[in-house]
C-alpha cells in the first residue's frame, strides 16, 4: 500500500542532470604546430624555450601536448606565420598545418557517458575526418580536424547523437 505524505507532492520535480550530448561547437581557422624537441637531456629547457618564444610574440595557444621528442599545440590560424617565424628564429624545426577546425562535442555530464569517446572517434572516422589532436574537459571532447571535413563530421556527429542541426554553433579561433 502506497504511503501518503508530504513527499508525494514533489513527485513531479526532477533533480536529474541532463544526460547525453547536447551541443557541437565548431571553431574555424585553427593551425596546428609540431615542434621538434630532439629527445635529449635538454628536453625541458627546449620546451620552456619554445613556450617563451610564443609568449614573447603574444601568441595564445591551446591543445598543448608534450611528447618524447616533440611539442604539439594549436593556435588561431592568423597567428601561424608569426609563430613559425618566432620558433624558427629560436632554432626550432616546426611543421605547421593551417586550415583546421576544432569540433567540440559537449554534454552537461561528459564523465557519465560511457563510450562517448569511441562514438565520437567512430563518427569522425565515418566522415573521413583525420584527427590531428584531441582534448577533453568535464563537459566536452575536442577534436582537431581538417577544415574541409567539418560539414561531413558535423553531419555524422548529429546522426550519432540524434541531435538537431540547431545544436551546432561556430566561432573563429580568436574567440576561444
Amino acid at each position: 500500500m502506497a504511503q501518503a505524505g508530504p513527499n508525494n507532492q514533489a513527485s513531479n520535480l526532477s533533480f536529474e542532470r541532463v544526460r547525453g550530448v547536447n551541443n557541437i561547437i565548431i571553431t574555424y581557422n585553427v593551425a596546428h604546430a609540431v615542434i621538434n624537441l630532439e629527445a635529449d637531456s635538454s628536453r625541458f629547457e627546449r620546451i620552456l624555450a619554445a613556450l617563451r618564444s610564443l609568449a614573447n610574440s603574444d601568441i595564445p595557444i591551446f591543445l598543448l601536448k608534450l611528447h618524447s621528442s616533440a611539442l604539439t599545440l594549436a593556435m588561431d590560424g592568423v597567428d601561424a606565420d608569426r609563430a613559425q617565424k618566432a620558433l624558427e628564429a629560436s632554432g626550432f624545426k616546426i611543421d605547421l598545418r593551417a586550415d583546421l577546425a576544432v569540433v567540440a562535442v559537449q554534454a552537461d555530464s561528459m564523465r557519465d557517458l560511457s563510450g562517448v569517446m569511441v562514438q565520437i572517434a567512430d563518427a569522425l572516422f565515418a566522415a573521413g575526418a583525420r584527427l590531428f589532436e584531441t582534448g577533453d574537459s568535464h563537459n566536452s571532447v575536442q577534436a582537431l580536424i581538417e577544415g574541409i571535413k567539418v560539414e561531413s563530421a558535423v553531419q555524422s556527429l548529429l546522426k550519432t547523437f540524434a541531435l538537431e542541426a540547431s545544436a551546432v554553433c561556430s566561432s573563429q579561433a580568436a574567440a576561444q
